[in-house]
């Protein structure tokens, strides 16, 4: 910081230009490539964000309304820019160079407000925006009215309703906080956004083993039943199918361990070496299904369906169910202790993981829950809910695909009780 401090403001105007010329690069690359007229290059871009970052600095001698008139003034320049352009090519084009230009100066006054990391961050956000042009267009011309539908329920189960709860407990057994319930729906919700958007971004076609990694954010057990219901269809694709269903149940494990880090940080060293294991498990299996079918066709379509955890109606029955499942393993553990917890989180694992991961997590953040009991609590879940796999492969899916996924599931599942008592035997003294 000494050495920063020494060489001000030069190093701050040396990176507000080089901001500006990481956007100038993108948008000079691009009228380059298209052969279309802009008012700004790398060379107007990189002086742009330089413009920011002096305008910034001189408001010490000529007062905060420096950096508001220069603004106003480039504001002038960039609709002169746009018509200009607009006059010499004849036709009407987007605005999207003159916002770039704008948030460029905006990004050079914050290099020189002292906020190099914020104005560097936006920097390469903006940038990707830019350079995915195509890859954003082709994504909005893919979407159906159901994709807008779930972008705007997320956008309601994040940004009206989470800040309308209160924030605190709202019955008389100090139990039910709103805001932390519908923190979980917004949390697991996200993972389910986020694999929903990988999905459509890929789109169809793209084979079971995509189908299966992505599916995994969403929900594995959907990937499991729709896999099943398709091995039954065509029993020859039966190994296809169950890389699909293992790729999901694996990708479900990092998936727990981040759901418990975002709650309580503290869970994921103990969580990592067992759920780490059956993840390695998992993978291995994968590659071994894989040996066995190389040099065979894959079937590419695999119209999975998935019930997304966005729709209204989900995300309420989530909340309901992590609230339910937070008061029953506190209950159960003032009844019967830590054996009261296991039988619950077993219970819970039965249909789903995140659940209870989310809720055993908070317990344990809200220090009313053992840390050891929270880990096995979590693990029992997750091993129970790899074994419930097993078995609808087994009832629900050809003969090929419940002896391979059976074997694969009760391995894994042998891995994590192992792991878990390793974790408990020779590190449990830590707790």
């Amino acid at each position: 910081m000494d050495v920063l401090t020494e060489f001000a403001p030069w190093w701050q105007f040396g990176a507000a230009l080089l901001i500006g010329a990481l956007l100038g690069l993108e948008r000079e690359f691009v009228q380059q490539k298209e052969g279309v007229f802009e008012f700004a290059g790398v060379r107007t871009f990189s002086l742009i964000t330089l413009l920011g970052a002096v305008a910034a600095y001189m408001e010490q001698y000529w007062g905060p309304w420096t950096s508001l008139v220069v603004f106003c003034g480039l504001v002038l320049l960039s609709i002169a820019g746009y018509w200009g352009a607009l006059w010499i090519t004849r036709e009407a084009g987007g605005i999207t160079t003159e916002v770039a230009a704008l948030l460029a100066y905006l990004l050079g006054a914050l290099v020189m407000k002292g906020h190099l990391d914020v104005a560097a961050a936006l920097g390469v956000v903006t940038a990707l925006v830019l350079a995915f042009k195509a890859e954003l267009h082709g994504f909005i011309r893919r979407m159906s009215v159901e994709d807008i539908r779930i972008t705007l329920q997320f956008a309601l189960v994040s940004a009206v309703i989470l800040p309308l709860l209160p924030n605190r407990t709202v019955d008389p057994w100090d139990m039910v906080n709103p805001f932390q319930i519908w923190m979980m729906v917004v949390l697991i919700s996200g993972v389910g956004f986020v694999g929903y958007v990988l999905m459509k971004w890929l789109g169809p076609g793209r084979g079971s083993r995509w189908t299966g990694a992505i599916g995994g954010l969403v929900s594995s057990t959907a990937v499991t039943l729709s896999m099943a219901a398709r091995s039954r269809e065509a029993p020859a694709h039966s190994l296809y199918y169950a890389q699909s269903v293992l790729l999901a149940a694996s990708i479900m494990l990092p998936r727990i361990v981040f759901l418990a880090a975002v709650v309580y940080p503290e869970l994921v060293p103990w969580l990592v070496p067992p759920l780490g294991l059956m993840f390695v498990v998992g993978l291995a299996w994968v590659l071994y299904f894989e040996r066995q079918l190389r040099g065979k066709v894959q079937n590419g379509d695999d119209g999975l369906s998935i019930e997304h955890p966005l729709a209204m109606s989900t995300a309420i029955k989530f909340g309901l169910a992590f609230a339910v499942v937070k008061i029953g393993v506190k209950v159960l553990e003032h009844w019967f202790g830590s054996s009261g917890v296991y039988l619950a989180s077993t219970i819970a694992g039965l249909t789903d993981v995140d659940a209870i991961t989310l809720s055993v997590a908070q317990l344990a953040a809200e220090e009313t829950l053992v840390l050891s009991v929270a880990v096995m609590a979590i693990l029992l879940a997750a091993v129970t809910n790899t074994l419930v796999k097993g078995l609808i492969a087994r009832m629900s899916g050809s003969r090929e695909l419940g002896r391979a996924l059976w074997r694969a599931f009760v391995s894994m599942a042998v891995v994590g009780i192992v792991g878990g008592w390793v974790v408990f035997r020779w590190l449990g003294r830590s707790f």
